[in-house]
């Protein structure tokens, strides 16, 4: 990378501006430093930790990287042996530390780990000091201190410090008081070169024996320290010695636990700072709203609304939004020649395009919604004027030599970036060498981005291979460029439409009309007829566009009011056939309810169910057919050549269809009859079973030797159960006719062990049912010993059922009191 397009490019004020996020020392050293990288990996790894750290800091994260002090110099001290630190460097280290476990425990847990894996690795580098931290903490105060507590010689130091020190104030209140109070300036004790005094008048100093520490400013006040506490304040003096030398003993142990443990500090100290660096990044990135670029192996250079960030930091500040520009370079097309008025931001253009390359490759996200960059080994920019009085160089000099070492040193994968190239000589040398320049790093290989004003230059622009055209937007109208970047056509200077903007008088712009040459007027009159058609073209588009927009838009309506009147139709459909089944139902139990005997109404009971459950079976095959002789489309529309694909259907629209698509389906699965015997799948357990007895709503399953109870929107229908072999009948009451089903392969016994006394009757009532049925004549009910709370129920049952003759307790041999032996009617 070149150093002096670093500078042309302003890369200092970009990275000024990200060092400004930064919230240590640390970190303000690591962004300075920043320069941009031509390793592929390297770069994208910094710029997934940049996305990272983007992203902790959206959902709320924060680091807590403030009050980090430079460690460097204490750093350097530790690497000297036998110094000490003072109080203050060892609290910053501590800080650091703080920090530094912190950080560490941040990321510790799974969930952050596998949603930052970056940061949480960097994180993981931390050592952990937690130990040796809480060895040191508490034994310096914030101030800087030693705190009492930091050592038992320390504390008991200070405190006969503070006893001989009450002491002496004891002595001389009492010498002021009591000896001589007439020779005593004011009552207060003071100190004087570290000891303790008291002011006597200069006049009556011989009153207090002692030794003289010093004169008032006004020499009226002697300060003596009497003869009596000259050992007193001697103690005190040796005793603040003492503590002098304890906290130094102190300060040195705190400083070799420091330095046993320097090269873990320095780990914190990188991580930290690489954090920090990080985090600036991130901040940077939701500043101006940027995006992470793509870096890819090709050629392929895309921007999509694209902005200067420099630029628009200062224009910020005024309440100005910057234009931004899009535009494409791929393998075919890596040269690109801009073109269009003054001031039209053509420079501005090149700049972006140039700083966003460096930014990418620096890790950073990139002011624009969109970005695919390749990987460049060189950026070269020759922009600005160069003009050096110094060096005796004038402007087109200065451009030719910088152009010179690049063709010197280009060496693709390069970014070329030219601003009015061949600018400053005679306009057809000037012109001829531009072309010539852009020719060269073309058939280079380089990526080449060039702003002219030399029609020459545009037209080969337009006819060679693999480059492209592209201008600046400039307003016919307010005669003010727009700064919009259009990419495939050239544009024209508008030189004298801008002159006229700034009031320059009109005799010397029609006299420039005159003279410019005509194939000069004429080329521009023709690249302003074609920028015309390029944005009527445009305009047409966006029409079109939204023409098709409101179009998909309708029909999705269309298809949406569909669906939902289809959806009422089928829920008054439900609604009817609720009803007639309600009154089939009702009927059906008021002709029961006439019947006398119990078994032809449990006949009749069962019969009516299952001509309901037809019924309802019968619905849901139309309702299915319904649903599907359904429009493919579900529009209203007969003959419409458009479907909903083609017409942009919403996705609202598709799932109210298929929501009443599987109402049907789920409606038929309902209105399906469970009967006994048939093969079933409980919903909440996922197991299959068998169901065993239908009690109103409540289902008894069989799962292998377990029984379970389900409701029947708890129940999935299987297979059926093949329909038994027809028995004897019952005479039935005049005009009702029931099929009868008689199982011959009926198991006269029944074992109700483990049941309640609920199922038990239930099971034995059934049972009885189809004893009779099947024509037995006695059969066997185990009910076990127990407690006899079994044995009552089921004897309570029999008594007076109309199936049983007689019953009576089995013999020894047949389970005796467990078992209960019944005599059917015939």
């Amino acid at each position: 990378m070149d150093e002096r397009t670093f500078k042309t490019l302003e890369l200092d004020a970009l990275i000024a501006l990200l060092a400004g996020h930064v919230q240590s020392p640390l970190g303000r050293k690591r962004a300075l430093s920043l320069r941009p990288s031509s390793d592929l990996d390297h770069i994208n790894l910094e710029l997934d930790r940049t996305t990272e750290c983007a992203d902790y800091l959206t959902t709320g994260g924060a680091f807590g990287l403030s009050d980090i002090s430079d460690p460097e110099h204490s750093i350097a001290e530790l690497r000297v042996a036998g110094t000490s630190l003072d109080p203050h460097q060892i609290l910053a280290l501590q800080r650091l530390i703080s920090v530094g476990i912190d950080l560490r425990s941040q990321f510790a847990d799974a969930e952050t780990r596998n949603r930052y894996p970056q940061l949480a690795s960097l994180a993981g580098r931390m050592p952990d000091l937690r130990r040796q931290l809480s060895t040191l903490q508490g034994k310096i105060l914030p101030n800087g201190e030693i705190d009492d507590n930091a050592s038992p010689e320390l504390r008991r130091i200070r405190r006969e410090i503070n006893d001989r020190r009450a002491r002496i104030y004891r002595s001389l209140e009492a010498i002021m008081r009591d000896r001589a109070p007439s020779a005593i300036q004011e009552e207060i004790v003071t100190i004087r070169n570290g000891r303790f005094v008291i002011p006597v008048r200069t006049d009556s100093r011989t009153q207090v024996p002692g030794v003289m520490h010093g004169l008032s400013s006004s020499g009226q006040t002697t300060y003596i320290e009497p003869i009596a506490t000259i050992d007193q304040n001697n103690d005190l003096v040796r005793l603040r010695e003492q503590e002098e030398i304890e906290i130094a003993q102190i300060l040195f142990s705190i400083t070799e636990t420091l330095r046993a443990n320097l090269d873990a500090i320095r780990a914190i100290i990188e991580v930290v700072e690489e954090i920090d660096f990080i985090q600036a990044k991130a901040r940077l990135s939701k500043e101006f709203r940027c995006a992470r670029p793509q870096m890819v192996a090709d050629n392929r250079l895309m921007l999509k609304d694209a902005r200067h960030p420099l630029l628009e930091h200062t224009l910020k500040r005024s309440g100005v939004h910057v234009v931004p520009i899009s535009m494409e370079l791929d393998r075919e097309h890596q040269t690109m020649v801009i073109s269009g008025p003054n001031a039209g931001g053509k420079t501005v253009a090149v700049k972006t395009v140039g700083l966003i390359a460096l930014m990418a490759q620096m890790g950073l996200h990139v002011p624009a919604s969109e970005a695919a960059l390749p990987v460049f080994d060189q950026v070269l920019a020759d922009i600005g004027d160069q003009q050096s009085i110094a060096a005796n160089l004038s402007t087109f000099t200065a451009h030719m030599r910088n152009i010179s070492e690049m063709a010197h040193t280009v060496a693709p994968p390069a970014l070329i970036l030219i601003d009015e190239v061949g600018t400053g000589t005679d306009p057809d040398e000037g012109a001829a060498l531009g072309v010539a320049i852009v020719d060269y790093f073309h058939r280079r290989k380089a990526t080449v981005i060039a702003t002219t004003h030399y029609n020459q230059l545009k037209m080969w622009a337009s006819e060679a291979e693999g480059v492209l055209n592209a201008s600046v937007e400039f307003d016919e109208r307010t005669l003010r460029p727009t700064y919009r970047l259009i990419t495939g056509v050239a544009g024209a200077s508008s030189g004298i439409e801008i002159a006229r903007r700034m009031d320059l008088p009109s005799e010397i712009l029609d006299h420039a009309g005159q003279i410019l040459d005509p194939a000069q007027r004429r080329a521009g009159d023709y690249l302003k007829r074609l920028k015309s058609a390029v944005e009527e073209q445009e305009s047409l588009r966006l029409a079109l566009e939204e023409e098709r927009q409101a179009t998909a838009e309708k029909y999705a309506h269309l298809d949406l009011e569909f669906a939902k009147r289809e959806a009422e139709r089928g829920r008054e459909f439900e609604s009817r056939l609720a009803a007639v089944i309600r009154e089939f139902t009702a009927e059906s139990s008021e002709m029961i309810a006439g019947l006398k005997d119990r078994v032809e109404v449990a006949r009749l009971k069962k019969e009516a169910e299952s001509r309901a459950a037809r019924l309802r079976q019968s619905a849901g095959v139309r309702l299915r057919k319904h649903a599907a002789s359904a429009p493919a489309t579900g529009s209203p529309m007969t003959g419409s050549p458009m479907t909903s694909a083609a017409i942009g259907t919403t996705p609202e629209a598709n799932g109210e269809r298929a929501v009443s698509d599987l109402a049907a389906s789920a409606f038929a699965e309902e209105i399906t009859d469970i009967r006994e015997r048939d093969r079933v799948r409980i919903k909440s357990l996922d197991q299959e079973g068998t169901v065993e007895a239908v009690s109103d709503d409540n289902y008894t399953v069989l799962v292998g030797s377990l029984r379970f109870r389900a409701r029947r929107d708890e129940l999935q229908l299987i297979n059926r159960a093949a329909p038994p072999a027809s028995g004897r009948a019952a005479s039935l009451p005049k005009g009702v006719s029931v099929a009868v089903n008689v199982d011959r392969d009926f198991n006269p016994e029944i074992n109700l062990i483990g049941t309640t006394v609920d199922e038990a009757t239930d099971r034995v009532d059934k049972f009885l049912d189809e004893a009779y049925m099947a024509g037995v004549e006695s059969v066997r009910i185990v009910h076990g010993h127990g407690k006899g709370t079994l044995r009552r129920a089921i004897s309570d049952l029999l008594t007076g059922h109309p199936h049983v003759d007689r019953f009576e307790q089995a013999p020894s041999n047949q389970g005796g009191a467990g078992a209960t032996v019944v005599e059917l009617k015939k």
